[in-house]
């Protein structure tokens, strides 16, 4: 069979010199790393040079979509991005619903961006299929999110896919995203300021040339098997008709039949899970937002606004800068406690900084984005906070995970307090806190251990791990009992196939593929003989390798056990099977279960020689 899938090539592009390359993809390499995700990583790898800061011009972004990307299974449009972060000050992914961009990248004949350097001023990259330019930004730069994004739109009409920045990005903030096509968030760890920080605005790209596949019968029949489960599933129009807030259900159901306007789907999804809503009424009555998922839209109710409208423009406000919100609330939760302990200066507090004020938090999200006053300090993030103001400020701050604040966990903004594999993922993951929960049965959910086999069946797992996995109990209380480190080490490796293949990892997704499909569909596209045990070496060796380009980096190895004091407190997390109350040295062992299930040394996280060999890393 030929090869399908792939677009074929790689777009190297150097900011500093303007050179514009065009490469071959080596297939050969494609096939180690599978695409997407892997393919990304390795490009990372092959030109991030040891040691370069996150804001430096030799810092590379990698770009890339998975060789489902522009076909028509379900929900196949994801993008990643891959860079050395300034928050974490290690090497991390980004990954986001890839809307148009996805498609029209792999349309226009590339499969990945490789972007490096910094301009002598404002750029952003224009790609019409084989036509490449870097186009002066001038007019662009100082605008948000989706500003950039519309202005864009109507020069060179949709659809186009487009990648930008907002005002925070521009000024460097360490919490800075950037956005796919104005609606799909692209990081935590400070992605946008690493395109501000090469001058890069945005990317458009616009193609035409469509993605082949190598078997078009066998394409043809796992994609209408597909679809069909889809129509049959008994919940499929209660998704469609609420989108996300299915899943977390504190949005008033009346509020959200009120606002909601209608429903946006990435290419190729048939649910349609990103919302945009329209306030109907008060101060901002006519406010149109777009959301990755409306849940984000009443978050800012969980930290002390009331007024859901308030909020939803808040959150707005946050997006057009391209601020994470949520580490923007964890900031001025530091900052207001270290302004009323009196260690941040009364007079850099203007205005007064209030969580459940509105016009308080508006005000200070233009310092931040803007970099003006205290607000030059608080966009760099928790570790210049503590640098500034010194070590003793750390006691009054929430909880801290490679300099990020995780979104989800003991005082924070969902009080969630089971630690499964979502929690301690948030350790060990390089890039640190992130919402990539891979489709574990522990997320945000209390299930009895004995549905679990079904969900290690669909994600791939080998019974033998699923017996390590679940395992006789040490105690008389329960009967089994759940190793999480081992369970994160497949949670990882699936979550590396989908993102890689190309697949949304959200879980009215995911839910309806399993490793097995996953592999004859990537076999159906791509004509790679790909079985479930060749799949399952390849994402091992794409996840080994992310470990393997941050241990390159010298990251203290006590970073994956720098645990936060706050989980372990009296209110903090608990066992996922007995709720008993979790200790440091309950996760470190769970770190050490991790590292071992991966064929790693258990105390330091190094793979060994034995495991290189078997994945050609060596």
């Amino acid at each position: 069979m030929k090869n399908g899938g792939f677009a074929g090539k790689i777009l190297k592009i150097d900011l500093t010199t303007r050179e514009v390359k065009q490469e071959p993809l080596d297939m050969q390499l494609a096939e180690k790393f599978i695409g997407g995700l892997g393919l990304t990583l390795k490009l990372a790898y092959d030109n991030i040079i040891p040691g370069t800061g996150a804001l430096e011009p030799e810092n590379v972004i990698a770009i890339g979509a998975g060789p489902l990307v522009g076909t028509s299974f379900p929900s196949t449009s994801r993008v990643f991005a891959v860079s050395k972060l300034p928050s974490s000050d290690t090497i991390g992914w980004c990954g986001a619903g890839g809307v148009d961009f996805g498609c029209q990248l792999k349309n226009s004949g590339f499969d990945h961006i490789v972007i490096k350097g910094k301009a002598d001023k404002p750029v952003y990259l224009k790609i019409m299929d084989d036509t490449v330019e870097i186009c002066d930004a001038g007019n662009l730069w100082g605008k948000g999110v989706e500003e950039t994004a519309s202005d864009l739109w109507d020069r060179f009409e949709r659809p186009a896919g487009v990648i930008s920045i907002g005002q925070a990005g521009e000024n460097l903030s360490a919490f800075s995203m950037a956005f796919i096509d104005r609606i799909a968030t692209l990081g935590r760890g400070g992605l946008g300021a690493v395109f501000g920080s090469k001058n890069l605005k945005a990317i458009l790209v616009k193609g035409s040339q469509g993605i082949q596949t190598a078997d078009r019968k066998a394409y043809k029949r796992l994609n209408k098997t597909l679809m069909q489960q889809i129509r049959d599933y008994p919940y499929l129009k209660e998704w469609q008709d609420m989108g996300m807030i299915k899943s977390f259900p504190m949005v008033p159901m009346e509020i959200y039949d009120k606002i909601r306007k209608r429903h946006v789907a990435c290419v190729s999804c048939p649910f349609g899970c990103k919302d945009i809503v329209e306030i109907k009424d008060g101060e901002f009555a006519g406010q149109v937002v777009c959301s990755s998922s409306a849940i984000n839209l009443f978050t800012p109710q969980m930290y002390g606004i009331e007024d859901y409208r308030e909020a939803i423009r808040l959150v707005a406000i946050l997006d057009s800068y391209g601020l994470d919100y949520f580490e923007f609330f964890g900031i001025m939760n530091f900052a207001r406690s270290l302004a009323e302990n009196g260690i941040i200066p009364a007079n850099l507090v203007d205005p007064e900084i209030k969580i459940e004020s509105f016009h308080s938090l508006e005000t200070w999200a233009e310092k931040i984005a803007l970099r003006q006053g205290l607000g030059d300090i608080l966009a760099d993030g928790f570790k210049r906070i503590i640098q500034e103001y010194g070590k003793d400020c750390k006691q009054y701050a929430p909880a801290i995970i490679k300099g990020i604040h995780p979104y989800a966990g003991p005082g924070s903004a969902l009080p969630w307090s089971l630690f499964g594999t979502m929690e301690l993922g948030q350790v060990l993951d390089p890039r640190g806190p992130h919402v990539g929960s891979g489709g574990s049965p522990t997320y945000f959910a209390k299930r009895p251990l004995d549905v679990f086999y079904k969900h290690f069946k669909r994600m791939g797992i080998p019974e033998d791990a699923a017996e390590r996995i679940i395992s006789s109990s040490q105690t008389a209380k329960e009967e089994k009992a759940l190793k999480v480190g081992t369970l994160l080490k497949y949670s990882h490796s699936w979550f590396s196939l989908l993102g890689s293949i190309g697949i949304c990892v959200r879980a009215q997704v995911n839910r309806f593929y399993n490793a097995e499909l996953c592999a004859n569909i990537y076999e159906a596209v791509t004509g790679i003989e790909t079985n479930l045990d060749q799949l399952r070496e390849r994402v091992d060796r794409i996840w080994t390798l992310y470990r393997l380009m941050n241990l390159r980096e010298n990251i203290p190895r006590e970073t994956d056990q720098s645990l936060p004091e706050r989980w372990f407190k009296a209110d903090g997390f608990k066992e996922y099977v007995t709720e008993a109350s979790l200790s440091p040295d309950d996760v470190k062992l769970m770190i050490e279960d991790y590292y071992a299930e991966w064929g790693w040394d258990r105390k330091t996280g190094e793979p060994s020689s034995a495991v290189m060999d078997k994945l050609g890393l060596a």
